[in-house]
């Protein structure tokens, strides 16, 4: 028997009709390994034979890891939205649902909707299958692949045991030492998607060491590439299991967290959030920081995580064109809050609340370029120390991408709002090309 929610979907699907959203996607990642895929692809000469097969080994089991993680992290993130703050869940709330398939349903919707990151994975190691090692190709590819599947099962497994934890007192002690200036509740759920992860990104560890060791001859090492979706085949076990119990109460955890919010909007209860001073006299700019710390509090905590990665590559490398590329993407990562922002503004609200479509622009731009300092202050930091006056034109060019960047995703959010993201996002890619070019 077809699952009735899963039919649903593919209805709503049909009514629809085609949608090229991720087709642009994968439009932009292919023009950005058109503009920077030598830079990318390091250990590919641009003329002449393939490397030895130790150095190709290295490079592309280094690139697809990357690569891999960045899908895993996007799914993650994904399955979090649709699960625990899907559009669905206001209307489904007030009717009788069957947690269990429509869990299953959302899975597979999300697993639908996000194959275009493994396209796009696929498009930035094509160069290697152009240059005629096409089972290399395949085996980054196959990492990538790997990464998808397990951060599927990983992630539902997770946000649905974080809304577990959420409740339960014997995680409340833990909650509470993590959480900050969160409500318990919320903390669980918002570090949901860095457990996976973590989870994800072990199993792609040793993915990756597997896949250079059977390119070095070791065949065994192929079957390596199997473990993020046997960890992600294991967590998804768990979900009937914890659907049943937990999916519905979601609804309540999360409702309760909105009424621990609003008390503190009291005068008396009043607390800051992240650079809250930005804000004073502007009332503008303190609804969207308000709005990024209570519903997109995760973009803050990555970027300082992000941050701190790139500037420990800083310090451990000479080569300063090697970190160039995460920070950059990082940076563009980051100030992708300047999109998300929009989502779920009517037309109308701006008008009721007696502001400008480009006063609220300017403010979102403000919020984006304050959160993606988290990625650049560290790494530019720490730059700036270990390479001296040889980093500052890299610096100066990264502090200007942050500028561009948060202005690119204020602007998507405007025209765009709900569908920002689509627009953001390949333009992203391009302009992250286009940063590299100029930079390495």
């Amino acid at each position: 028997m077809v699952n009735p929610y899963i039919r649903v979907h593919r209805q709503i699907r049909r009514n629809r009709g085609w949608r090229p959203s991720g087709l642009f996607v994968v439009l932009g990642a292919a023009l950005s390994m058109a503009l920077a895929g030598d830079k990318l692809l390091w250990f590919l000469p641009q003329t002449g034979p393939l490397p030895p097969t130790a150095d190709l080994a290295t490079g592309l089991s280094a690139v697809a890891l990357r690569i891999a993680a960045l899908v895993a992290s996007a799914v993650l993130l994904h399955s979090y939205t649709d699960l625990v703050r899907g559009p669905d869940r206001a209307v489904l709330d007030v009717h009788p649902v069957r947690p269990v398939a429509l869990v299953t349903a959302i899975a597979w919707r999300c697993a639908v909707s996000r194959f275009y990151l493994v396209i796009v994975g696929a498009v930035m190691l094509a160069p290697v299958a152009w240059r005629g090692n096409v089972p290399a190709f395949l085996g980054g590819l196959a990492l990538v692949f790997s990464a998808w599947l397990g951060a599927l099962g990983v992630g539902f497994a997770v946000h649905l045991g974080g809304v577990w934890a959420a409740s339960s007192p014997k995680m409340a002690t833990l909650l509470n030492a993590i959480r900050g200036d969160n409500p318990p509740m919320q903390a669980a759920l918002i570090y949901a998607p860095g457990v996976g992860l973590a989870i994800v990104g072990g199993g792609l560890v040793f993915a990756s060491i597997g896949l250079e060791a059977a390119m070095r001859g070791w065949s065994w090492g192929w079957t390596w590439l199997a473990i993020p979706p046997v960890i992600g085949a294991a967590a998804w076990s768990q979900v009937p299991r914890l659907a049943a119990k937990h999916y519905v109460r979601a609804s309540l955890i999360l409702a309760e967290v909105e009424g621990q919010w609003a008390s503190r909007d009291q005068p008396i209860e009043s607390h800051h959030v992240y650079m809250e001073r930005l804000g004073q006299g502007r009332p503008d700019v303190l609804r969207a920081l308000r709005q990024g710390w209570r519903n997109l509090r995760l973009f803050g905590t990555s970027a300082w995580v992000i941050g701190c990665i790139c500037a420990l590559m800083v310090w451990t490398d000479t080569a300063l064109d090697r970190w160039l590329w995460l920070s950059g993407a990082g940076v563009l990562f980051i100030a992708t809050i300047g999109a998300r922002l929009a989502e779920g503004d009517p037309e109308w609200l701006n008008q009721s609340l007696g502001v400008k479509s480009s006063q609220v622009g300017r403010a979102r731009m403000l919020v984006a370029w304050v959160y993606a300092q988290g990625v650049a202050i560290p790494m530019c930091a720490v730059a700036l120390i270990s390479h001296g006056a040889a980093a500052g034109p890299a610096v100066l060019s990264l502090c200007g991408l942050t500028i561009i960047g948060a202005a690119l995703a204020a602007l998507t959010g405007i025209q765009w709002r709900e569908r920002a993201l689509w627009a953001y996002g390949p333009t992203g890619l391009v302009l992250w090309a286009l940063f590299l070019r100029i930079t390495t």
